[in-house]
This record gives C-alpha cells, structure tokens and sequence, in this order.
C-alpha cells in the first residue's frame, strides 16, 4: 500500500448547519453535500432525492435533424444500414442500443465492430471498401468517427453516405458526413457537454422516436418508454466510460441501475450470472449447447451499484475486445436465446479470466525490468519494452506501473518479422499513462521528430516507436520530464471528504451516504480519515491477496470495527497488532447471511507517530545490534531467542528460494514478505540473510531497509556451516551464548 497526502475537504460551518436543519440530514452528509458544489438545500435535496428533471431535447444537437432525416429515408427505402462501433463497453452498448431499435422500426440494419489488432481505433478504409461491397449504403458510427476525414471521403467516393455519432475530442476539420452529432463540436449549444458515445447513441434514438411529436407530453412518454428499454444498456456504457455523473448522466445512470436490479434481457442477466459464479470462484460445467449447469444464479437481493458496473461488468464487455473481437458482446446484448446468452456471458468471462492472466504475466516482466534495469528513485519517467507484450493489455500495465512507482509510465510491445529476425527499423506500439504535473501529448509532441504516429491527451496517449529510436525516445522523454518535475516528482494525494469518529461508523451512516449514489466520476465515492485507531488484528483473505483488520477505539477498546484492505497482500502489509493508525477508507452497508453491518474498505493508513511503528522499530534494533548494543526486538524474550537456530535458518532460506523460483531468478526480495512467511521477526530475518551472504550462500545488491536484490550463489552439493557466519560469532559474543556446535 502506498502511502499518499491526504487533503482533507474544509466546509463552512454556517453553511453546513443551514443544510442539516433544512434537509434533516446528519453533519457528515451535509459535508458531503457541501464538497459537491451543494451550498444550498434546494439544489441539495433534489440531489438526493434524484430529481434530476428531464431529458433534454435531443434536436438541440447541431446536425441531430440532418441525421434523422437520412436515417428515416433508408428505412423507408429498403437500404442497408450498417452501425459501426468501437471495441470498448462504450461502444459495444452504443452499438447494441442504435441497432436494436432500429431493427424493431423496421430497418435493414447491420453492425461492425473493427478488430483491436488488425484493424485498430475507428472508421478505417478497408472496413469501408468491405460495407460497400456488402450492399451498405448508410453507415452510422457510434463512439467514433469525429476524426475520420480522409475514410468519410472514401466512403463518398463508394456511394455510401455517413452519419456520425461521438462524444470525442473534435479536430480542426470535421468529416465531409451527413451529420455530424457531437455535443464537443465547437459549434454545438447542446446543454450537457460529457455525454458518453452510448449517450449520444440514446439521444439519437430519442430523436427519431420523437420526430413526428408535436406535443410536449407525447415526446416525455416516448422517452420513458425508450428508457425502460434500453437505459440499461445506456447505463453500463456511461459508466464503464468513466463519464461525469451529473445532469442526463446521473438521470440515465439512476435509471438504468434501477433497471438492472430486476433485468430480464437475457444478456445482461447471464454476463451477471457468470461473473457472479467466477468471482465466487464457484466451479461449473458447461453443457453441450453453452449453458452453465447448476450454476449459482445473481443474488439480486444485491444493491446494482455503479462499482459493480465497473469492476464486474465492464472489464468483462472491454476484455472480450482487448484479447478476442469485442462483436461477441454485441451478440450477447442482441439475443433473444437465454442458451446462447449463457455461453456468450461464459466467452467474455473466459476472456477476462485471460486477461488478467495475460495482464498479470506482462506486468511481473515490466515490474522485474523495473527492478534490474531502472532507478525509480532518481528516474522521472518509465519507458519500458518487451517482445510481443499483448497490445490488448499493455495500457492496463502502464497504469500498474504507474500506480505502483507513481512516475509516468509508457510500455512498447515489438514483435520480432515473420522470418524471426528482428530489424531496427520494427515498430513498437506504446501505451503510456502520465501523473499531474507531467502533460503526455505535448511530450510526444516534442518527441514526434522520433516517432512513428501518435495519439492521446495529458493523462494517456498511444504512441508507436521503431527499436532504432527507442534510446533516443526514453532519453529525450526522461529529460522532459526531469524539466517538468525540477521541484520533485508530486506525491499520490486522496481528496478526503471529512474526519469522522469511531461512533459514526455505523449502519446508520452507511445507509444515508447511499443517497448519494450513483458514485463515479464528478461524484466519488465519500472518503472518511479516523485518527489514532488501535489495530487489533492482522488477518488474511482470498489466499492472502487481501488483509482484513479489525480496529478498536483506544479509548474505549470494546469498540470494534471490521476493515477490509483489498489488493494488499497480507505478506506485504506494512503494520502488526498493537499499532496506532489513522486510516482513509470508504464506508458501505456489508450485507452477510441476512445481516447488514457498516463495513469500511481502507484506502491508505499512516502511523499515528511515524517513527514509533512495527518495522521501524523492528530495523531500529537491527542497526543497535548490528552497532555493538544488546537489544532484544520485541517477539524476543532472551537472548537465546534472538540468535538464530538451524530452524529459523531453514524457515527463511526456503521462503529465498521459493521467491527466486529454486535459485534460477534475481528477484527483489522484501524483508517484510520473508518475515511473513517464515514467521520470524523482520530483524532476526536479516540478521540471517547477512549471515547467508557472509557465508556465500546469497549475493545482495540494492540493499534497503525494505530489502534486497537477492541471487542464490551456493554452490551445488556444498555443506555450509552458518555458525561459521563471522555474525553468527559476533552475536554469540554480544550476547554472552556459546556458540552451537
């Protein structure tokens, strides 16, 4: 767990009591409230009552009449529209929603979704030339097309008009289409500006239902019904997008959710029924047609957030895109056949399951060549290459990378020729991810003298590099960015909404903040700061891959809560029992075999006093022995117990191998992960391992006090005698023991 600045949000105390007395709601939602633009309890409560208001008029969308109007004509006459997508869930709902209704008016509708891999990003001109040839004479992009000038020209050429749907960042020229429907068009008077591209699809749809309304109430009737329909739909892909949830996103999203609560669409309900059974890590089988047997159905009793939008559906839809072809979703969302939904939900879970096989393999390469051949500390940027890294997956890594060494990171995938050799002049493609303070694109713009093509915005970018370039590239990009931080690399901030006391952690509390879903972006979920908790208990989960705590009020230690540290390894998990923590952590209502308790997920912890923790202490005594001073690190009651035994010795040397694959890997090792493991405390564990390296049977560079790069060196077949380790003497002697024999 990285340790990060927390910001904590200040509120006017006169504005926040005006809230609660008016809203009848507790402080700590008034404090939410007030650090979401909310000052006043008008605008407040509509908030928390969703009182969104309505749609706004789709027509207001420059071109939303030009696009109608040809849509229609096809229809009318019998020509076949072909929908084209992007690959992403964005795109794939955008997709799935304009060819569904436009199949029940009747149209010849047919859709396209480009291959990641031998196709790429957007309208490209072979896809173009292959809808001509299949009779296409309308093509309507969705999520995509704004900046396909030269493919829109082509297609004119062909005989094939083009209606353009997206939500992207607009260029200079626009494409020479029929319409142009964008609400980021310089242009364009739309009210809401950060529709997703299934948003805009939705606006669409609206617009050609409602095109021959003359009454006000006729077109608000007609939306509810397309809601009913198809905001689910809507809902995922906004999400899933990462769009602001405020004015028509938090009304559709509002909706939508409500909607996937009791879905019925067998698409959806069998994508939740098989990630409901992979994430329980229940075992199925799987029948000659595809569906699932026995398989554990969707607790629907389960609130539908948008987190489980985000972290279970979404990476489903977008990984059948980043590892197979992205149309399998599309058919997943089109049938009507609950056998087929079944094995498609099971396809895009299997692929996610690859994924992040894929994902986590690429990543110990790129986290191993961090290690060998990078200096995080002093470097300010990671470019970082590998021989045919998935191109699916590499922008996933760059962000772990970034997240983990909190610099800006790119990853360049080269693939060797089709006759094996590998030439200067071979392409990498590169996905990169930035932090504040360092601008992506206009670094690649500085760089673009080097560079095949590229792409993106501040915070990530595609880029594409030939091996000959690529020294050049990193040290051109290192100096930017060593320009851009000159004062030092900014630390990982939390924006923290409010300090709260052990007594509002309750289910109470729990249920009020709920009001404020749907969370995502431009409304996060809240984040609490509790000063000086005792943990009581360290505790692992899922094998280790998680850590559960349990806390106490110091001042009253019969006052418990739970909390869960997910995505820290327990072996990596920096505090014992009895130390004193403040801790960030967002709150929801847990609900287990009928019962529904308050239940916090930390975020990050600091020390109530930095220099008096478990480790510190533990490498205080470190270095006091180490410097000639009897001490006894606190699991240790005699001397007899600190200095190591042929037991510990073992303990400790099996956890090196096993981290170093039985001695064929350089790997960093951490002395808290071998104290983890081996159950030793962490100053007796190096203690050991500089009595291993005195006596040849390990090599360490990089030394920290987290710990070391470590190489077995023992020779094979050679007896080593640690009592023999010049420290093994030198504690024997400090401590007044006689040497084992």
């Amino acid at each position: 767990m990285n340790s990060k600045v927390w910001k904590i949000e200040q509120q006017e105390d006169t504005v926040i009591t005006a809230l609660c007395d008016a809203l009848g709601v507790s402080p700590i939602v008034a404090r939410l409230l007030y650090n979401r633009g909310f000052r006043e309890p008008v605008g407040a409560g509509r908030f928390l009552r969703k009182e969104i208001g309505v749609f706004h008029d789709p027509y207001l969308l420059r071109d939303m009449d030009r696009a109608v109007a040809r849509i229609r004509a096809a229809i009318c006459g019998g020509e076949r529209i072909t929908v084209y997508g992007d690959y992403d869930a964005d795109g794939v709902t955008a997709t799935s929603i304009l060819y569904l209704y436009l199949a029940s008016i009747g149209a010849d509708v047919h859709y396209y979704i480009p291959g990641r891999f031998d196709e790429g990003y957007g309208l490209n001109c072979d896809a173009v030339k292959k809808l001509a040839a299949d009779g296409t004479r309308l093509i309507v992009t969705v999520d995509t097309g704004v900046t396909a000038v030269d493919e829109v020209a082509l297609a004119a050429e062909l005989g094939m008009d083009v209606v353009i749907t997206d939500h992207h960042t607009c260029r200079p020229t626009l494409p020479a289409a029929c319409a142009v429907i964008n609400p980021r068009r310089p242009d364009d008077g739309y009210p809401f500006k950060e529709l997703a591209g299934v948003g805009v699809a939705f606006k669409l749809i609206c617009a050609i239902e409602c095109a021959d309304m003359t009454e006000v109430f006729q077109k608000k009737e007609a939306t509810r019904r397309l809601c009913m329909e198809y905001a689910e739909y809507t809902a995922i892909g906004t999400v899933a997008d990462v769009m602001p949830l405020r004015d028509e996103n938090r009304l559709i999203v509002n909706i939508g959710l409500a909607l996937l609560q009791q879905t019925q669409k067998p698409g959806i309900l069998a994508l939740m029924d098989a990630a409901a059974s992979q994430t329980n890590g229940v075992n199925t089988e799987t029948k000659s047609d595809g569906s699932a047997a026995q398989r554990p159905k969707y607790q629907k009793k389960r609130k539908i957030t948008a987190s489980f939008i985000s972290f279970t559906i979404a990476p489903r839809i977008n990984a059948i895109g980043r590892i197979h072809n992205a149309a399998r979703a599309v058919e997943l969302f089109l049938t009507d056949s609950p056998e087929y939904a079944n094995r498609l939900a099971n396809e895009l879970c299997d692929a996610n399951r690859e994924r992040q096989e894929t994902e986590n393999r690429i990543a110990a390469e790129a986290f191993a060549q961090v290690e060998n051949e990078h200096d995080p500390t002093n470097e300010h940027i990671l470019v970082l290459a590998g021989e045919d890294w998935h191109h699916g997956v590499i922008g996933i890594v760059a962000s772990r990378v970034t997240e983990r060494y909190h610099l800006p990171c790119i990853l360049f995938s080269y693939s060797a020729q089709k006759d094996g050799a590998v030439r200067p002049t071979d392409e990498g493609k590169g996905s990169g991810r930035s932090i504040d303070g360092f601008c992506m694109i206009d670094a690649l713009v500085a760089c673009q003298d080097l560079l095949v093509r590229f792409g993106g915005h501040a915070m990530a970018a595609g880029v594409t590099v030939t091996r000959e370039n690529l020294p050049a590239f990193r040290e051109r990009m290192e100096a930017l960015a060593a320009a851009a931080f000159s004062e030092g690399v900014p630390p990982p901030c939390l924006q923290v909404d409010c300090e709260i006391d052990f007594s509002d952690i309750n289910l109470r509390t729990a249920d009020e903040i709920f009001a404020l879903e749907p969370y995502g972006c431009a409304n996060p979920q809240p984040l609490f700061c509790l000063r000086r908790a005792r943990i009581e208990s360290v505790s692992a989960l899922s094998l280790g891959r998680h850590t559960k705590l349990i806390l106490s009020d110091p001042k009253d230690d019969s006052i418990t809560r739970t909390a869960m540290v997910f995505g820290c390894p327990t072996e990596n998990f920096a505090f014992r029992a009895g130390d004193l923590v403040d801790a960030v952590f967002t709150m929801e209502v847990n609900e287990f075999r009928g019962e529904r308790s308050a239940q916090i997920y930390v975020s990050d912890l600091h020390p109530v006093d930095a220099d008096d923790t478990y480790e510190l202490r533990q490498n205080r005594a470190y270095r006091q022995i180490c410097g000639g001073i009897a001490v006894l690190p606190e699991e240790c009651c005699d001397a007899a117990a600190l200095i190591p035994g042929r037991e510990d010795c073992r303990a400790v040397w099996l956890c090196l191998r096993s981290a170093t694959e039985g001695g064929t890997s350089a790997v960093q090792v951490s002395y808290r992960s071998l104290s983890f493991h081996s159950g030793i405390g962490i100053c007796r564990v190096r203690l050991i391992c500089d009595m291993f390296a005195q006596t040849a049977l390990l090599s360490c560079t990089k030394p920290s006090d987290d710990g070391f790069r470590c190489t077995l060196t023992a020779a094979p077949g050679k007896k080593i005698d640690l009592t023999e380790a010049p420290l093994y003497r030198q504690l024997c002697a400090l401590y007044g023991q006689d040497p084992v024999r």
